[in-house]
C-alpha cells in the first residue's frame, strides 16, 4: 500500500471479550496484517492466533459495554476478510478518522459461509454453541 502511517485499530478478540487498541500498518496482505494482530496478543498473554478477520463498518458503535453474543450477531454488519483482495477495500472503505474496527475470532465455528446477494454483503453465520 502508498500508505506508511499507522492507524489505530480497535480489535474485539473472542478470547478477550473486550476491545483492545492497536496501532497496525497498513498492508496488502492478509497473512501480515493477521501477524500484526498476533503480535499484540502475543503481548496480551493470549495464546490462540488469528483465524478469522472481520472488518467492520466505522457507523456502527462497538464499545466495550456490548455482551459477547451481540457481537457475533449479523445486525453488526461484520465483514468477513477472506484474502489479500479484501484488505485493499477494507483499508480504502473501513478506515474512518483514522481508526478501523475489527473483530477477530480465534477458533472456527463456522456453520456455513454464505453470501447474500440481496445486500451485497458476505454474512458469516456462526454456530449457536459458540
Amino acid at each position: 500500500m502508498s500508505e506508511v502511517a499507522q492507524i489505530e485499530g480497535r480489535v474485539r478478540h473472542s478470547a478477550f471479550k473486550k476491545t483492545v487498541k492497536v496501532m497496525i500498518t497498513p498492508t496488502d496482505s492478509l497473512d501480515d496484517l493477521k501477524a500484526q494482530l498476533n503480535t499484540y496478543f502475543e503481548h496480551l498473554g493470549e495464546n490462540q492466533y488469528t483465524h478469522h478477520l472481520f472488518g467492520q463498518m466505522p457507523c456502527i458503535d462497538l464499545g466495550e459495554d456490548r455482551d459477547e453474543y451481540a457481537w457475533k450477531t449479523a445486525s453488526y454488519m461484520p465483514w468477513l476478510i477472506r484474502d489479500d483482495s479484501d484488505i485493499g477495500f477494507m483499508f480504502r472503505n473501513m478506515v474512518e478518522d483514522n481508526i478501523l474496527y475489527m473483530y477477530v475470532r480465534s477458533i472456527c465455528n463456522c456453520v456455513e459461509l454464505k453470501f447474500d446477494r440481496k445486500n451485497s454483503l458476505e454474512m458469516f453465520y456462526l454456530s449457536q454453541d459458540s
